[in-house]
């Protein structure tokens, strides 16, 4: 659950920054008072188009439905009735001519630079709403840091990165956060992954037990490895 909504955050983020972007086209355009006929604004991105073919109810389609409005009113103020405006998708903006210049304008938009707010549409004037997959996505980015940060700074978490020092990777987040698992499941993953789990071999180092022998076969020590993978005691279950 928690990757899919950090990935419906990261793509929330991108279709909000394509329909600003075309917002801010089709604004130049009603700039230009005697402008073509038509004109075309090409997008890389299919889910900002695919945005306008749905019914536009939900709150995060406030930039669409304004992409929309602002276009009705270029329209109805062109004096040619065949004024058309076409958007077109074009895979990575290729053979657009003016497509790195955009792409240098856009590096320093997001470096701070901006312009004066009277050149904006009146919509981006103000801070745009928010959006509900966004508010997620950093929640869950930020609870991400500060258990890392935890672990980290953990005796366990100190220990374990000079066994594995990736830990605590994705994947293994991943293997435990699995919803479809119970918490005994997760955390009886968790502790063989970790290599803390109660098996003779790892109970004998601290003398909770008096010898390190599998007690179901009793012919070798009862490792993660023996337990898992050749202990004949658990043929059936394996």
């Amino acid at each position: 659950m928690q990757n899919k909504w950090r990935k419906n955050g990261v793509r929330a983020r991108i279709v909000t920054a394509e329909l600003v972007g075309l917002l801010l086209a089709i604004h130049l355009i009603g700039m230009e008072r005697q402008g073509a006929t038509s004109s075309v604004i090409t997008i890389d991105n299919q889910a900002a188009l695919r945005a306008f073919n749905l019914e536009l109810r939900k709150p995060s389609h406030h930039l669409a439905r304004e992409v929309l409005s602002l276009a009705t009113r270029i329209q109805k103020c062109r004096s040619n009735d065949k004024y058309l405006l076409m958007l077109r998708w074009t895979a990575g903006h290729i053979g657009i001519a003016g497509n790195k210049k955009a792409d240098s304008k856009a590096k320093k938009a997001a470096a701070g630079l901006s312009s004066d707010k009277e050149l904006l549409p009146p919509y981006l004037r103000k801070p745009l709403l928010i959006n509900p997959s966004a508010v997620k996505c950093k929640l869950i980015n930020k609870l991400k840091n500060d258990w890392k940060k935890e672990w980290h700074e953990s005796a366990r978490g100190m220990n374990m990165l000079k066994i594995d020092s990736t830990t605590p990777s994705d994947r293994f987040i991943k293997t435990i956060s699995n919803e479809k698992l119970s918490c005994e499941a997760s955390s009886r993953i968790a502790q063989l992954q970790l290599q803390h789990v109660p098996l003779n071999s790892y109970l004998y180092k601290f003398k909770r037990t008096d010898k390190d022998n599998c007690l179901a076969c009793g012919t070798e020590n009862e490792t993660i490895m023996h337990y898992l993978l050749h202990c004949i005691h658990y043929a059936f279950e394996r």
